[in-house]
């Protein structure tokens, strides 16, 4: 009858759905891995000669692929049925990008890189993906929070932005109070020496 077919095009569809998301979620995780392999290789790179570039280039290509597939699938990553992607993740692969951009900068003397850096990272600090991040009880994670307000202020200063140095300056002081108040590290004196170094 008309219900009984009507229902099992219902479940098909639905399969379909579920399907094409698991799809998604796989392929998510696969270039987060490459990302996080082709970064960690970075340390490998000799700092001289031309053979950086083809391996900074491979890593940019990847990261900007990630970057972009998950801006396109956000509304299935974020499904907490799902894969609940947390917005420091998302943080984290802007954070890494802005990281390399510094890196080619480093290498090349080019301020232009310098720029995209700080784009990147002022997009963290503006859309607030790492707000939440304490609520993840997660000590290791906590940190790649305070390395980002570290990097940034890094890259604000050779770009003379004073007041920003201020305001993150002091953002930075109040992250490192909440996290060494919750977590209690052995690096607590590192980051207090830290802070007081920026100032």
């Amino acid at each position: 009858n008309k219900l009984q077919g009507l229902s099992s095009l219902i479940n098909i569809i639905k399969r379909i759905i579920m399907d094409d998301e698991n799809r998604i979620i796989e392929e998510y995780k696969a270039l987060l891995e490459r990302t996080n392999q082709l970064f960690n290789g970075l340390r490998d790179v000799p700092k001289f000669g031309k053979q950086w570039q083809p391996y900074f280039q491979r890593t940019f290509e990847v990261y900007t692929k990630l970057w972009k597939f998950q801006q396109l699938h956000r509304h299935v990553l974020e499904n907490k049925d799902k894969y609940a992607l947390p917005r420091w993740e998302i943080g984290e692969i802007a954070s890494k990008i802005g990281q390399l951009y510094y890196h080619y900068y480093l290498r090349t003397s080019e301020t232009n890189y310098l720029y995209d850096s700080f784009i990147f990272y002022e997009a963290i600090r503006e859309r607030q993906y790492y707000r939440d991040i304490l609520e993840s009880k997660n000590e290791k994670t906590v940190i790649k929070k305070l390395r980002y307000y570290a990097r940034f202020i890094v890259v604000c200063l050779l770009l003379n932005k004073r007041k920003l140095v201020e305001e993150l300056t002091e953002e930075l002081r109040e992250q490192v109070d909440n996290f060494l108040k919750n977590f209690k590290p052995s690096t607590t004196q590192e980051w207090k020496f830290l802070v007081q170094e920026i100032k």
